[in-house]
């Protein structure tokens, strides 16, 4: 009874605390104390939370001066503690318990039964590409699940995070990361405030709940819904923007989870097929699809004695397909591995020969990942990816400019192929790179490739006399048989277009002079 009376009047005199720290807080404190009972977060979840909601009412207060509001704002991280602990004590003295670190996973979550649900076998049985996973469905409490700092889309990050920091990064770090409040050098400006989106996310999760169920391993682990995790945490810890309904709709989560007899290749086709087939989700990027379609290539061909030949090559491009669940056709893993080589160019480029930081190069190969769709294409003469390999000076002068944001477009890239043979515009093309400022450049580049093109059709204009001889002359040889045997249909009717086209323009120059089909 004592012990009760003395846990009362240390919660009376915490929230007294946070009337005088904020006039606004002492409510919202009291939220926080009941979580200890109703909700009980994780001790850095907790935290965050109430460091949020003290330091956003205190700098909002009308009833403080600035001066004052500063001063006593300085203590919020002494009084967090406090509620903290408290809060412990209370989930202690009503039979519950502290939830475990955020660092510490427990080997097996068990799912729970709510809502009139219970927990059974998913019916029916799930097929991920072509493979049927048993899972059971059944509700976990948000703060049990642990993100995933294993997913491709946070591959870049967590690893620069580890660089940096010599460590990984702890669930809450994770989050943090999906959240974009740890600044990491090479992310873009545009993608600071929110990379993954995340707090979008939030708002429709709020209103709306987890609309699909995220995907967890027999230990908790995420395998689909890294994205809907992050935002159900981002609403626990967010009191001011999200009202007491709102958190209370995200506080346990509906999701399926694999068996204890699930395999390694049960979790592959999972992540696999919701990764890599179409989805109204936030997809993995197309850089990041595209490596994990290479890095598999690459491994079949080292798991084989021999460089395998056109036809096998091509059957296992085709198993490969099916692997990501892209079917068949292996027209978008060609792609992939096309594109992912010049990107792989463009990145030894940068840091072999520039110096640059692995995880700054590797933003922008992501970033700019559809301008090597462009550069791939045409390896025959003529074409872009053929003029690129004449020429390792052009090739390094289009790997700058990208890096540095001087194209304008993608699309400019397919008028590389003309500047090869026009001395200006190469030269204008270098000077861009040169250029400090990005809308000169830009607008270097524009004109560098303008003169290419113009000068293209120019020199295709001046050769037309001797084309037209050339071309009427062996035509006009060529035995009548040879439409019936050798020539395509498809061929004949674009041979009929094309003199159609020419009879109209040639009689709109001739005029009266001559019809056109006399004889002379």
């Amino acid at each position: 009874m004592n012990d009760q009376m003395d846990l009362r009047e240390e919660f009376e005199a915490l929230l007294q605390e946070a009337f005088a720290l904020s006039p606004a807080a002492g409510n919202g404190a009291e939220d926080i104390l009941r979580l200890g009972l109703e909700r009980p977060l994780s001790r850095d979840e907790a935290r965050r939370a109430l460091t949020t909601l003290l330091t956003t009412l205190g700098s909002n207060s009308e009833v403080l001066s600035d001066e004052s509001a500063a001063t006593d704002l300085d203590d919020v991280g002494a009084f967090v503690e406090k509620v903290i602990r408290l809060r412990e004590s209370v989930a202690a003295d009503h039979g519950g318990s502290t939830p475990a670190s955020e660092n510490e996973a427990p080997a097996k979550l068990t799912l729970q039964d709510r809502l009139n649900t219970k927990v059974g076998a998913v019916h029916p049985t799930p097929i991920y590409l072509g493979r049927r996973v048993p899972m059971v469905q059944g509700f976990v409490r948000v703060h049990d699940v642990q993100l995933w700092d294993d997913n491709e889309r946070l591959d870049i990050h967590t690893k620069q995070f580890e660089q940096q920091e010599g460590r990984e990064p702890t669930p809450g770090e994770v989050l943090d990361i999906m959240l974009s409040n740890l600044k990491l050098t090479g992310v873009d400006e545009e993608d600071r405030d929110d990379q993954f989106r995340i707090r979008p996310l939030a708002r429709s999760i709020a209103a709306n709940g987890v609309q699909k169920p995220p995907i967890i391993d027999v230990d908790g682990t995420l395998l689909d819904g890294n994205r809907r995790v992050a935002a159900s945490k981002y609403i626990l810890a967010n009191p001011i923007e999200f009202d007491a309904t709102e958190r209370d709709r995200v506080e346990w989560l509906f999701v399926w989870q694999l068996t204890e007899h699930a395999t390694d290749e049960d979790r592959e086709a999972v992540m696999m097929s919701l990764n890599f087939e179409p989805d109204f989700k936030e997809e993995w990027p197309d850089y990041i699809k595209a490596r994990k379609v290479y890095d598999r290539w690459q491994s079949l061909l080292a798991a084989l004695p021999r460089t395998p030949g056109p036809k096998e090559q091509a059957q296992m491009k085709r198993e490969l397909s099916k692997q990501f669940g892209l079917g068949p056709d292996t027209t978008t893993v060609n792609r992939y591995l096309n594109m992912m080589g010049w990107a792989l160019e463009f990145e030894d480029h940068h840091l072999a020969k520039n110096k640059r930081d692995v995880f700054e190069v590797q933003h922008r190969a992501s970033r700019y990942f559809q301008y090597f769709d462009e550069l791939q294409k045409g390896r025959g003469s003529g074409g872009v990816a053929f003029a690129m390999n004449q020429d390792d000076q052009l090739r390094q002068t289009v790997f700058d400019l990208l890096y540095d944001g001087k194209f304008r477009r993608f699309s400019q890239i397919r008028d590389l192929k003309h500047v090869l043979s026009d001395g200006d515009a190469y030269e204008l093309l270098k000077k861009a790179k040169e250029t400090v400022d990005t809308d000169e450049a830009q607008d270097q580049v524009e004109d560098a490739l303008s003169i290419a093109r113009a000068r293209k059709a120019e020199t295709r204009m001046l050769g037309a006399n001797s084309r037209i001889e050339a071309f009427t002359s062996w035509l006009e040889d060529l035995p009548v048989k040879a439409f019936r045997d050798q020539i395509t249909p498809a061929n004949l009717r674009r041979l009929l277009r094309s003199l159609e086209l020419v009879r109209v323009q040639a009689e709109e120059v001739l005029g009266d002079d001559e019809p056109v089909g006399a004889n002379g």
